[in-house]
């Protein structure tokens, strides 16, 4: 049988054309992105670069690192087209529907012959906890828009009530900047008030066109707000926009155009921190590795904590051979902060280079703790400005004991106290009656709100106990409030989740 793979071609041709080094045009030798901007090139092209080529912002040493996602994709399409004998892959058109944005010329940019000024400290909020980008793409400001992103400024931010400026111009119905938020980075499943993606708001204030834009930039139709409803939910039966959420395979053909997402390509994987200052926390290091870190830090004027405070970007600890480490409060604290757990062999790297911070941090992150996945998995939620693991469950402590002993680990009333309101959740000093709780505190833990059949779904009240000391006469397990012992607690930050009770053996 005679295969043409014509679809195939076509489809393999516009996805290199996403991969292509951002200057040179060509496959991407070496992958290097900048973390700040996201734009990605072959390592030699950028070699001697100050400035991204394609937004002008300065670029520190700090802000590039190895694209192993783009090194890793480069080689399957070089896979593909050997089989199916594709010789003319990286030499293509490049997709001409990709937005430009304008170039800086001392600290200001030209659009449309009209000259707009970068401000500094782009992305400072105001009082209502906006930024410069919020205020433009409520404004319906276009070329406000574009002068910023150009200049820097983050897409991802949230005001004080949860607003990104991708939700603020999905609502307005302002299409075109939406897709020049998508196209720059903006990323489409980030949850606002209520935990409702962009989605639900195209749905419910009826915008069609943002619909399709948001769609073709993968966003999730099968996500759940604080009512546990899908964008489908909100959306009047048999209209366009019904039968396109209703239709599985809506956006998925492969013989459909692929979004250039040279601009955000990364972030559509995972959102990247960058830190204006670095500060590390020591966790049980070996006294050689401390007196490495101090060097490290008079070196690149960084700062290291002798304790666990709510500024610390990074905790650098010992690690097994195997890259795990062992449950400890302050690793509980990291989890739900969702911060970077690094392993003491990025110390002995640090050493050896001149710019900190240089690098893929993943290849140090620690695997588990000891759980494997779960650092990575609570670090990428705190990037993808998810709510916290406890975000809006009420909890009451039923026990007196000021110190209590888990599985080996030492704890405090108020060390767990300070655990779920890192988590987003709130002590309560009386225990609840189930009675007395409002509809209105009711809703669809965020973490779970995809498992509809957890016994948890509707959950939002827990009184907390410790077995055989202090239980309560009655306990409760209805479905807006339970009675779980403390190690359940542990558990979920254990596994970065609300487990379960029922996989615990512990309610009938």
């Amino acid at each position: 049988m005679n295969t043409s793979w014509e679809n195939t071609r076509h489809a393999l041709r516009s996805f290199a054309n996403v991969l292509k080094c951002c200057k040179c045009g060509n496959e991407p030798i070496n992958a290097t992105r900048y973390t700040n901007c996201c734009h990605f090139f072959c390592k030699e092209c950028i070699k001697n670069d100050l400035k991204c080529v394609i937004c002008n912002i300065p670029v520190r040493p700090l802000e590039i690192c190895n694209d192993h996602l783009i090194k890793s994709l480069v080689s399957y399409c070089n896979n593909i087209a050997e089989i199916i004998q594709e010789r003319d892959l990286w030499n293509s058109t490049t997709n001409s529907n990709a937005i430009e944005l304008p170039a800086i010329t001392n600290n200001s940019i030209c659009i449309n012959n009209t000259k707009y000024t970068t401000p500094k400290n782009i992305n400072k909020p105001n009082a209502k906890g906006e930024t410069y980008l919020h205020i433009a793409c409520v404004k319906n400001q276009e070329c406000r828009v574009k002068n910023l992103l150009a200049a820097g400024a983050n897409p991802n931010t949230k005001d004080f009530t949860g607003w990104t400026p991708l939700q603020e111009v999905v609502n307005f119905g302002y299409t075109n900047i939406c897709q020049l938020l998508l196209e720059c980075g903006a990323l489409p499943n980030t949850p606002g008030i209520l935990n409702r993606r962009a989605l639900h708001d195209a749905v419910i204030n009826n915008r069609l066109a943002e619909v399709k834009i948001l769609l073709k930039y993968s966003a999730n139709k099968n996500v759940y707000d604080d009512y546990g409803k899908k964008p489908i939910d909100y959306c009047e039966p048999n209209t366009e926009i019904w039968d396109i959420l209703k239709d599985e395979n809506e956006f998925d053909d492969t013989n459909k155009e692929i979004v250039n997402h040279n601009c955000s390509f990364s972030k559509s994987f995972s959102a990247q921190q960058t830190f204006d200052t670095i500060v590390i926390y020591p966790l049980n290091l070996r006294e050689e590795n401390k007196k490495y870190l101090n060097e490290i830090a008079l070196k690149h004027k960084i700062k290291i904590m002798s304790a666990f405070r709510p500024s610390v970007t990074h905790v650098i600890v010992e690690a097994n051979d195997k890259n795990i480490i062992q449950l400890s409060y302050d690793v509980m604290i990291a989890l739900v902060r969702g911060i970077w757990l690094l392993n003491s062999e990025w110390i002995q790297l640090s050493m050896d280079i001149s710019d900190i911070l240089k690098g893929d941090l993943e290849l140090f992150e620690v695997s588990g703790a000891p759980i494997k996945g779960i650092p990575k998995k609570a670090r990428e939620s705190a990037q993808n400005w998810n709510p916290g693991l406890f975000n809006q469950c009420y909890f009451y402590f039923a026990f007196q004991s000021k110190d209590i002993y888990i599985n080996d680990i030492h704890l405090t009333k108020d060390a767990l106290i300070t655990l779920v309101q890192e988590g987003g959740g709130i002590i309560l000093k009386r225990e609840p009656n189930p009675e007395d709780i409002k509809i209105k505190e009711q809703f669809v833990p965020f973490h779970i709100a995809n498992e509809p059949n957890h016994s948890l779904h509707e959950c939002t009240h827990y009184i907390i106990y410790i077995p055989e000391k202090d239980e309560p006469r009655i306990k409760y397990n209805m479905p807006h409030i339970k009675t779980l012992p403390l190690i359940w607690l542990i558990e979920c930050i254990e596994k970065f989740t609300l487990v379960d009770p029922l996989q615990l053996g512990l309610l009938n």
